[in-house]
């Protein structure tokens, strides 16, 4: 188990309320329902990134403009009952790539009742009409997490794993190289035996 500790701590008074709902209903879900924690990461820019690196140079400074090698975003879920991760790269962050994204969720799980979980972005369903309406029509359930607390969403931990090993130093020559770096890395994430990620309000969920 990853124990994260809490770096935000949300000022809403009904963060807890809202989290019980949550607990509560995946307690009371069907047979075979699959948890799916959502979010996106980007853009991510391809271009030199200070971190710890091994290097022959006395000293490493980035200029301070750079050129970029291009961009794009990370969308991923997290299932809670396994600890593994999904993902796939889009090139920005608008509802009609959200709309993909959720689609290709339901090919992943044909048939299965699915929960998604995910924060109270622009894109998502909780203010985009037509990403409510799409998961209506796949039959994709949903519920919300509180707003400004990214520490309630188990993919943010993934996130931030994925920060600090990949990107935190990368100097990927192209967009290509560093989608590749990072499926990699989430790739040997989900053979982890310590994959999972504990949380307060999700520690009875796991190993179901």
């Amino acid at each position: 188990m990853r124990r994260i500790k809490r770096k935000l701590q949300n000022p809403d008074p009904r963060r807890w309320a809202i989290l019980a709902r949550i607990s509560w209903a995946i307690r009371h879900l069907p047979p075979r329902a699959v948890v799916l924690f959502l979010d996106e990461k980007g853009p991510i820019t391809v271009k030199r990134y200070g971190g710890s690196v091994w290097t022959t140079a006395p000293q490493v400074v980035l200029p301070k403009y750079q050129k970029t090698r291009g961009r794009f975003y990370l969308y991923g879920v997290y299932e809670l009952f396994t600890g593994r991760v999904r993902w796939r790269y889009y090139d920005h962050k608008r509802a009609e790539y959200f709309i993909a994204f959720l689609r290709e969720i339901r090919r992943w799980y044909p048939g299965q009742y699915v929960l998604v979980i995910l924060d109270q972005d622009t894109t998502h369903p909780q203010k985009c009409l037509a990403s409510r309406q799409e998961m209506r029509q796949l039959k994709i359930h949903w519920l919300s997490l509180p707003k400004k607390s990214p520490d309630d969403n188990p993919i943010e931990t993934i996130f931030s794993l994925l920060q600090r090993a990949i990107l935190a130093a990368s100097d990927a020559g192209d967009v290509r190289e560093l989608k590749r770096r990072i499926s990699r890395f989430l790739w040997r994430h989900n053979r982890c035996k310590d994959r999972f990620v504990r949380l307060a309000y999700l520690h009875d969920f796991h190993n179901q």
